[in-house]
């Protein structure tokens, strides 16, 4: 158990590394290029690492390389879900801040934790109560609503959050057997499809302006699809509100891409708000190590 929780956590820090090197090259293409149109392409080339991990599994052979899965309207209709998330992350990076929306982002993890109970029947003890109570304290303190910088654009990275929390919790209602690159295969072609349809009835779109912005469309999609896949192994190897305390470790990640990339570090306003995030992990990682010392103990 200690194995896979460790495992769990690597996993999903990774992903959400590479999901910040997503965000930065969106940032980047956001001011030319509509979110619809972004979405387009963070979908299409995000399916590349999906056949790339299939390629490669051993699962999957073994099953004769079926494209199908059992839940295949379930998978695509998780697009829709994901759509949203994107064109509400998309469209706050051309308002606010990176730094400031990477780290309202970071409700993600205490949503996953609330949404893992109806959902997924996970118990929530004292311990994961005091650690969403700690961290939520902390992003309090991180977004200061009582500022006079706190505006309605500041919603979108929450609303982002939630989609994406919800998109990441239904992942888990598809069978064991079902090969993780697919359920990502599957929410990019649906996610795809509603990204297509918005371009097509709003007339989001404009044309490349240049070889490197297409570049970086790559890397942008590229970066976001490899990062999700991380999250759903990470997901699989651990019960989700025992992994998602460690992701807002991942803030700092922000914080340092913020800093070289767009020359911000908001670190008056990071603190004291990161101590809390940082202490709900610990919260979750001593009250975990205890339990299963206490298990070795009894064996």
């Amino acid at each position: 158990m200690k194995s896979n929780l460790f495992l769990a956590v690597i996993l999903s820090l990774s992903g959400l590394f590479l999901l910040d090197c997503m965000g930065i090259a969106i940032k980047y293409l956001r001011a030319d290029y509509p979110a619809a149109q972004l979405s387009v392409f963070r979908n299409l080339f995000g399916m590349i690492p999906c056949f790339i991990a299939l390629y490669f599994s051993k699962d999957w052979h073994a099953n004769g390389r079926q494209l199908v899965i059992k839940r295949w309207r379930f998978g695509l209709a998780r697009g829709l879900i994901m759509s949203f998330a994107q064109l509400c992350l998309y469209t706050s990076y051309l308002y606010l801040p990176y730094a400031l929306v990477a780290t309202m982002e970071y409700t993600g993890p205490m949503m996953i934790t609330l949404l893992a109970i109806p959902l997924l029947g996970e118990k929530f003890g004292w311990y994961k109560s005091l650690a969403v109570l700690t961290g939520f304290v902390g992003i309090i303190f991180i977004m200061q609503p009582w500022s006079e910088s706190f505006n309605f654009y500041m919603l979108l990275p929450v609303m982002a959050a939630f989609g994406y929390s919800l998109a990441r919790v239904t992942a888990l209602n598809f069978s064991n057997d079902t090969p993780v690159p697919l359920i990502n295969l599957y929410a990019n072609i649906g996610t795809v499809i509603c990204a297509i349809l918005l371009v097509i009835t709003f007339n989001m779109w404009e044309n490349f302006k240049s070889l490197y912005d297409l570049l970086i469309l790559f890397i942008m999609g590229f970066a976001g699809g490899s990062g999700v896949l991380l999250l759903i192994y990470g997901s699989r190897k651990a019960e989700l509100s025992k992994i998602m305390p460690f992701d807002y470790i991942e803030i700092f990640f922000a914080l340092i891409l913020g800093w070289v990339f767009f020359k911000e570090w908001p670190v008056d306003q990071l603190f004291p708000g990161a101590l809390f995030i940082v202490a709900g992990g610990i919260i979750i990682y001593l009250r975990q190590t205890n339990f299963i010392k206490t298990r070795e103990r009894k064996a």
